[in-house]
């Protein structure tokens, strides 16, 4: 992108890769999202190719639109860091994320052992991913088990170490620089070096530099970014209400004709409708993203994750091609955060009530204030809810992305 950033929405629609200078303490996910709600009311694709933990900072490559299909060549590509470690210590995440564990005398290394121990980590080594990290096991973040104190038994890996170069040793701290292959995992790399001195060793900063070609001096703040993005004009229509996704024109596959017919006339109001600037952008990407969270969503999210309600609850989960705010499977239950675009659509929500219906679920359904204002009170309306429904048998997968239903 260059500085006179004169872009639209169809730009970023059509395809653009946007290079990003990930802040400490950020999510990868954390910068998708607000890349993604700065798109408003352009639902649109966005990815990252590569995962930086949230107390690294540096490069990350993020794709919109088309370009997302291109996020596996950029995340296959090479890698560099530079970081800094402590010797003498070990934390369990191998980073500053928890509290020192274990402490080594440091006194006996030499600047010498420093560099030989380096070496040893150049060219296709055998590496184990840490306890807090978020590779999936048995469909649960390791992390998560990680904190609950539980022991997993982890796979090694075979990554490629190009460049080990020690670029600073002023102990207890050591300075380095890593070229790499995809999926190697740095901490990992210090926990490894640090026994290969007989000591302890965690990381303390670490900065992705550059991913194949590209480059952190190339690379936008995100802030900077998101403010030109929402400054792009949506609509040069005099009354420019944002709009939402346009809704799903046929709910679940086999659908009873006498419940719903495709060209149902509340789909064919909100067409006609629609702002014909953004309609068949919003078209076209509704049908194969998710939504971007609202405050409400996220505030209801926080209330009823790691399974606070007895029953694991999935968010944003495909039930064929309906995508559901949260869904508990066990029971059977879909609940929907109603924003004000649903007065809109209300003819069009109570036809996907009935098909989830007919399959099976049961929906409620909560207001965006209603949440924001009382949000414990929703939470304690599901936990009622849950525990009056029976568990029950769906419908087994019928395709669709992520487990569809």
């Amino acid at each position: 992108m260059d500085t006179n950033f004169n872009y639209a929405l169809q730009d970023f629609a059509n395809g653009q890769l946007l290079l990003i200078n990930k802040p400490y303490q950020w999510t990868s996910f954390d910068v998708v999202g607000k890349l993604r709600n700065s798109f408003k009311p352009l639902k649109l694709k966005v990815g990252h190719a590569g995962t930086l933990d949230p107390l690294a900072t540096g490069l990350l490559i993020v794709c919109t639109g088309k370009m997302t299909k291109q996020i596996d060549t950029f995340q296959a590509e090479e890698k560099e860091y530079t970081g800094t470690l402590i010797l003498g210590a070990t934390t369990p995440s191998y980073d500053m994320e928890t509290e020192v564990d274990g402490r080594f005398d440091i006194s006996n290394i030499t600047e010498n052992d420093i560099h030989n121990a380096a070496q040893q980590f150049t060219g296709e080594i055998q590496q184990y991913p840490p306890a807090h990290s978020a590779i999936k096991v048995d469909g649960e973040r390791l992390y998560e088990k990680a904190r609950r104190g539980e022991d997993v038994e982890i796979k090694s890996r075979t990554v490629t170490i190009t460049e080990f170069e020690i670029t600073e040793i002023n102990l207890p701290e050591v300075s380095f620089r890593v070229v790499c292959s995809k999926g190697t995992y740095i901490r990992s790399l210090v926990y490894d070096f640090g026994r290969a001195l007989n000591n302890g060793a965690y990381l303390t900063k670490l900065c992705r530099t550059r991913s194949g070609n590209f480059k952190i001096e190339d690379a936008h703040d995100i802030m900077e970014l998101v403010d030109k993005i929402k400054n792009i004009p949506r609509s040069n229509q005099a009354d420019s209400k944002p709009l939402p996704n346009p809704p799903r024109e046929g709910g679940l596959k086999a659908v009873p004709q006498d419940i719903i017919s495709i060209e149902h006339e509340s789909v064919r109001k909100y067409r006609e409708n629609a702002d014909p600037l953004n309609y068949e952008l919003l078209k076209d990407f509704s049908k194969m993203n998710r939504h971007f969270s609202t405050e409400a969503e996220n505030v209801l999210w926080q209330l009823l994750r790691r399974d606070a309600t007895g029953f694991k609850v999935r968010r944003q989960h495909v039930i064929d091609n309906f995508i559901s705010d949260f869904v508990v499977l066990q029971k059977g239950l879909v609940i929907e955060v109603d924003g004000m675009y649903h007065d809109l659509i209300k003819e069009s929500d109570e036809e996907r009530t009935k098909i989830l219906n007919n399959e099976g679920f049961e929906v409620i359904r909560f207001k965006n204030d209603e949440i924001l204002k009382y949000p414990q009170k929703v939470f304690d309306q599901i936990v009622k809810k849950l525990s009056l429904m029976p568990d029950k048998q769906l419908p087994p997968s019928r395709g669709g992305r992520g487990r569809g239903l």
